[in-house]
């Protein structure tokens, strides 16, 4: 008898924590990445330019990756922008260089990003100037940077409110 009553305990452990485990199986991730270095023309500098990254996983499977860097004024990566796009984003009270990868976009289309900037109050417009600089970094091969949607983003109005990111089946992250 206590035997049975053992097993029993047992099986409802186990099924306990499997369903708990199903229900974890939607993750989001922080973390920062890290670009040592750069160069334009005869420029060389030691300085690194810090994305804050934010990646959604299911299960183990990387579904949407996004890294944000601010570029201060007086870094030495402003070198890599045109003077359309350096003018872009000093008229800007929050700007930010956007590194965007979506495994699937039917499962989360890049769409939904740029309406969840929208909603924050952020502008989207093109970097291609500082993505061909990105891209021949030494990193961007590691990084697979190749992959990923670059482009900056604009907040006129410096306020405190967090960009809020909600993709369908995970927990909703707020970015500062």
């Amino acid at each position: 008898m206590r035997i049975n009553q053992a097993w029993i305990l047992a099986i409802i452990i186990l099924s306990a924590v499997s369903c708990t485990t199903n229900l974890s199986k939607n993750l989001v991730q922080e973390g920062n990445l890290i670009l040592r270095n750069g160069t334009f023309t005869d420029k060389v500098w030691k300085e690194d330019l810090v994305f804050q990254r934010n990646s959604w996983y299911h299960e183990l499977t990387l579904q949407f990756d996004l890294m944000l860097a601010h570029v201060t004024p007086q870094s030495s990566f402003n070198f890599w922008f045109s003077k359309n796009e350096l003018d872009s984003m000093i008229k800007c009270a929050d700007s930010r260089v956007v590194l965007a990868y979506s495994l699937d976009t039917k499962d989360i289309p890049y769409s939904s990003l740029y309406e969840q900037f929208e909603k924050s109050g952020y502008t989207r417009f093109d970097l291609l100037e500082f993505k061909k600089h990105l891209l021949q970094h030494p990193d961007a091969q590691l990084n697979g940077f190749r992959l990923y949607h670059i482009f900056g983003i604009c907040k006129k109005i410096r306020d405190s409110k967090p960009l809020i990111m909600n993709f369908p089946g995970y927990l909703e992250k707020l970015i500062n």
